[in-house]
């Protein structure tokens, strides 16, 4: 039992590098688990820094293997996250005292302090007359109890009966979180980052410079984004672009979209290597055009004229429908745009104009909703349960209007709604672009990335020759606890598309990396955004578009040092292993 500094320091002195790790994963569970873990971690900085490192390899193999300075960070996390967690946990918790430094000390080597301490006390005690120089050791001691009994109870000599950390909080004190990354409760937040503890705001900024150049260095290759113009996917391929890629993007709002990467200070040295397209992942002749029109660039950017792809990034989503009124302004900012003659070097000429709704009231849409109406309308009426009397859904209405609950701007987003709230349009579109579009896109582009099949397989080592990232969210995931807040009824639809997405990751991973040496991963970029009501209320998310783009570029900047990362969902630059079939 690790329950002594005794005992820890020869554990530290007699066992391998690799026992002293299991031991530190060991406490690791017991924290997540909220059970008591051994004080290992209090005295572990007693190793030398070789025999840290040593150690720091064993915890962190897979972090090792391309970044010593990462490495000791994710090391140190992990051991001060321990401390944190033994410190701040209220007697409640607790299944046996945690022994201290001090209580251990009988059994060892006195300190200075210690001698100091003693020639104070028995001073006090020889001009309070109790003893005299001649005094013996036993009368001596026994005046020492008789001065604690006696001694009066002083305010600041009185010693806490429990930690000072409970559940009994007062009104106003500001309850206790959880570091949004590791879970265990915020001590000390990051400078960066007020939701984020210190050891894992380090981690997380030193793995977000993983895909920054000069670290990451994708000279000539080539990347195909979805939904770049804002927010994610622009802080994605921007960073591509300064990597040296090559760099196609998607957006509904193609002019928009070109006069925000422009805006980038820096835009001179990369916009020849930009191109957009516009296309409404609403719309399946978008979708099939934006093949067709990707295939055609790569081929021009391919010397030899074969056109390859080396990275596609699904990050295109649909989570709530905007409101009719704000896809009319973004309409009619585009066309102020073209109005104004705006330089189109950019943007791949085509017929795409946006349309109000991905215009599915005169295009044919990836699922046709006025076809899905006439048969649920169909359904109920012939149904022999229904009574003549009875209405049609207000969701399900058979009017030839699209928009459906979602022209509403004041009713709530679909975020908020329940299973018979959600509009269906909203359920159809999220399907239609989170999970149909990069199904597409994956058959289609596939055989355009990684080696050709007339190569020769290559060893299961090989570093990977072409990256999928299909950006998801941890709502396709089953929770550890069924009522878990995360689900609680809400949501459903983009549940489903993400939960789609995953399968769609896991079933095509290994195929891919079978015969292409294509990774294929879904990444969940993290709590980046929150609907309007939310931030009404005065919510803050925990980090930003940057740290998101660090996460969803995170397996191709480990596969560019030769490090093969497919088939997973990642989680915060794969420091969680996440079960996709069970939750954390």
């Amino acid at each position: 039992m690790l329950n002594s500094a005794t005992a820890c320091r020869e554990f530290l002195e007699t066992e391998d590098p690799s026992t002293v790790a299991a031991q530190i994963r060991k406490d690791q569970e017991s924290c997540k688990a909220g059970k008591l873990p051994s004080i290992l971690a209090l005295y572990l900085k007693r190793l030398t820094l070789k025999q840290a490192d040593l150690v720091a390899s064993q915890l962190c193999p897979k972090t090792a293997k391309y970044s010593q300075s990462l490495k000791m960070m994710q090391y140190s996390g992990i051991i001060e996250n321990i401390k944190a967690y033994s410190k701040h946990m209220g007697h409640e918790y607790r299944l046996e005292p945690l022994p201290s430094v001090t209580r251990e000390r009988p059994n060892s080597q006195p300190s200075i302090e210690d001698y100091e301490t003693t020639l104070k006390v028995l001073a006090y005690i020889q001009n309070q007359g109790a003893i005299t120089a001649s005094t013996s050791l036993g009368h001596t001691i026994a005046a020492l109890n008789d001065t604690i009994k006696t001694r009066p109870n002083h305010s600041q000599d009185q010693i806490p009966q429990v930690p000072i950390f409970t559940r009994d909080f007062k009104s106003n004190v500001k309850p206790r979180r959880k570091c949004y990354i590791c879970q265990y409760w915020l001590a000390t937040p990051h400078p960066q980052y007020k939701s984020i503890c210190k050891p894992c705001g380090d981690f997380n900024l030193a793995s977000s410079d993983l895909s920054l150049p000069p670290n990451l260095q994708v000279d000539g290759q080539t990347a195909l984004v979805t939904g770049a113009r804002i927010h994610l996917g622009f802080h994605t391929a921007l960073r591509l672009l300064r990597s040296g890629a090559k760099v196609i993007i998607t957006s509904r709002y193609p002019r928009d979209a070109q006069l925000r990467y422009l805006a980038e200070e820096d835009s001179e040295k990369w916009c020849n290597e930009l191109r957009i397209i516009g296309a409404d992942f609403r719309a399946a002749r978008d979708v099939f055009q934006l093949v067709e029109v990707t295939k055609n660039v790569l081929k021009e950017w391919d010397i030899e004229g074969v056109g390859k792809l080396d990275v596609l990034i699904n990050n295109a989503a649909q989570t709530w429908t905007d409101p009719v009124q704000k896809e009319l302004d973004s309409i009619e900012r585009e066309h102020q745009l073209l109005l104004e003659g705006s330089d189109s070097q950019l943007i791949l000429p085509s017929d795409y104009g946006p349309r109000v709704r991905g215009g599915s009231q005169d295009t044919e849409p990836l699922i046709t909703l006025s076809q899905l109406r006439q048969e649920i309308s169909k359904a109920i009426h012939d149904s022999p349960l229904v009574e003549e009397h009875t209405s049609m859904p207000h969701a399900i209405s058979t009017n030839d209007n699209t928009t459906g609950a979602a022209q509403n701007q004041n009713e709530k987003c679909s975020w908020f709604q329940t299973l018979h709230e959600i509009p269906y349009e909203d359920i159809i579109s999220a399907h239609s672009v989170n999970t149909f579009v990069p199904l597409i896109l994956i058959r289609e582009l596939l055989p355009l990335m990684g080696i050709t099949r007339s190569q020769t397989r290559l060893p299961l080592s090989t570093a990977p020759r072409a990256h999928i990232v299909n950006v998801s969210a941890r709502e396709g995931i089953f929770e550890a606890d069924p009522k878990s807040k995360h689900k609680n009824g809400f949501h459903v639809h983009t549940n489903l598309a993400k939960a789609a997405l995953n399968m769609l990751t896991e079933t095509e991973a290994w195929p891919a990396w079978r015969e292409r040496r294509v990774a294929m991963n879904s990444v969940d970029p993290g709590y980046l955004s929150m609907p309007l009501e939310m931030e009404e209320r005065g919510g803050v998310c925990p980090i930003g578009w940057e740290d998101g783009a660090g996460r969803v570029l995170w397996p191709i900047a480990v596969g560019e040092r030769g490090e093969a990362v497919w088939g997973r969902f990642l989680k915060d630059y794969g420091a969680h292993d996440v079960d996709v079939g069970a939750g954390r």
